[in-house]
């Protein structure tokens, strides 16, 4: 039986997706942790997007090193991979590097990328906390074997919420931000769930980001309608919690 998650992918990519994840599961070294997968896919699997757009992974690795002996793992002879990118693209505060896979005639981005050492350990700092996936997905009379780990999406919301490019997407109003789409939908899911806030602003803390977090979390809710959102009523509770009551 297929999970319901793959219905949110176009028909034409849920095989090869499907594939790269078992692949992924594969070369995933479960106990030092070489990379996990961030971005909106653990959103996707764990339940907080349910609409069709053209998905891509995002593999956050621990460092160079580990993306190099990545990219050096022996791989089936069915998998083609290209590069977009004719080397590591190095910015300020992240390196990329932007592939597609294909197992057949259709292609999935894959994006490689490598942040400063406390980013990944902002991830991966308790495995406790990452997601695990596993699943066997009878797709087509094929059976898929997946056991691979998620970004936590409590940890994808403190990122986002914190990140320059949404403080960015904020001052500029940009009503298309994937990152503030991501945010709403999983306040949505999430804002009554004691469980989560006493997660999110303990980790935000721990890394020392805890007000900050407060500060952009209450900034982006309030301007919902301004960022193409409809009004979200804010609970007292809420507003408590962030610090605004």
């Amino acid at each position: 039986m297929s999970p319901e998650w793959i219905n949110y992918v176009s028909k034409k990519r849920q095989k090869v997706l499907l594939q790269i994840l078992e692949e992924l599961s594969l070369l995933q070294d479960k106990k030092e942790l070489n990379f996990i997968i961030i971005g909106a896919l653990p959103l996707l699997i764990n339940g907080y997007l349910n609409y069709k757009v053209y998905w891509d992974i995002d593999l956050l690795f621990k460092d160079r090193q580990s993306l190099q002996e990545f990219i050096s793992e022996p791989k089936p002879d069915s998998l083609r991979i290209v590069d977009y990118d004719e080397h590591l693209m190095v910015n300020k505060n992240i390196s990329s590097l932007h592939t597609a896979w294909s197992f057949n005639k259709t292609w999935f981005n894959v994006d490689y990328i490598i942040k400063e050492r406390r980013y990944f350990e902002f991830y991966t700092w308790k495995k406790e906390n990452l997601k695990f996936y596993r699943e066997s997905v009878l797709f087509n009379n094929r059976e898929f074997r997946i056991d691979i780990y998620l970004a936590n999406p409590w940890d994808i919301i403190i990122d986002k919420i914190t990140s320059p490019r949404t403080a960015r997407d904020i001052e500029l109003k940009v009503e298309f931000s994937v990152d503030i789409r991501h945010i709403f939908a999983i306040y949505q899911k999430e804002k009554d769930n004691e469980k989560f806030w006493r997660y999110v602003f303990r980790k935000a803390a721990f890394f020392e980001k805890e007000q900050t977090f407060k500060k952009k979390f209450f900034k982006i809710l309030s301007l919902a309608p301004e960022l193409g959102y409809e009004q979200i009523k804010i609970s007292d509770e809420v507003l408590k919690k962030l610090g605004q009551k």
